[in-house]
């Protein structure tokens, strides 16, 4: 019986002790990176989406993904990143907790998520009158002299048939043009030309070239324009 007690109580202690290794080994690895982890744990925990919406709120994956990050002016590679374009929030893991964090928006200068492409984000401060600005997290289609922004968000809709679900995600964009500190939502062709000071008449030719409209493909038609304007000696 004694030798059964030390063995249990052997095997716990084992336990015990494998366990606060491996704590040790991950507050290590935060020791290591003290900015990082400081500015990861202010943000607060992350609560999940209610249940009862179909679908999710996360720019095209609801994976935490493999990223880079720019905080305080540091970058860092291979942090795990989701984010949420309901709620506009940057989520990260905590491992010693086991707990998704939120990343408070102010500490943030840019970050990077490859899915299906890499997708370069940036936080804007200010877009006055805009409704779903939020906390200014935008994605950086070009940059130059001025900036192509493109604002993902989501909202959500009453479902109409009987479901275990009440709303459904949906997914929506916005278009903004960026120069200095002026920034102007594009949601006409014009509005474009007439920020860029661009001739459509002396551009339509390219744009029915490569066969870009608007309404199809904002984000194209955008790029190309800006890519324009940044380029000035592409003009004819």
């Amino acid at each position: 019986m004694k030798a059964v007690f030390f063995l249990i109580s052997f095997h716990l202690t084992f336990c015990f002790a494998a366990l606060s290794q491996t704590n040790l080994t991950f507050q290590d690895l935060y020791q290591k990176n003290i900015p990082l982890f400081q500015d990861i744990i202010s943000g607060g925990y992350y609560l999940d989406p209610p249940k009862e919406i179909e679908g999710h709120p996360y720019f095209i994956s609801r994976n935490l993904e493999t990223s880079s990050l720019t905080i305080n002016g540091l970058r860092y590679q291979k942090v795990p990143l989701s984010y949420n374009i309901f709620t506009d929030e940057l989520i990260t893991f905590q491992p010693i907790h086991k707990q998704k964090i939120l990343i408070r928006p102010d500490k943030i200068n840019a970050f990077e998520i490859e899915i299906t492409g890499k997708h370069t984000f940036v936080i804007v401060p200010e877009n006055p009158g805009y409704l779903h600005h939020r906390k200014g997290i935008y994605e950086i289609l070009d940059v130059g002299k001025v900036n192509l922004l493109q604002k993902h968000y989501k909202l959500t809709k009453p479902k109409r048939e009987l479901s275990t679900y009440t709303s459904v995600f949906y997914e929506k964009s916005d278009y903004f043009l960026q120069k200095n500190k002026e920034i102007k939502r594009i949601s006409k062709p014009k509005q474009a030309f007439d920020f860029l000071e661009l001739d459509k008449k002396i551009i339509r030719k390219q744009l029915r070239e490569k066969q870009l409209i608007f309404r199809e493909n904002p984000a194209a038609y955008l790029t190309f324009l800006t890519q324009l304007y940044n380029k000035q000696d592409l003009l004819p």
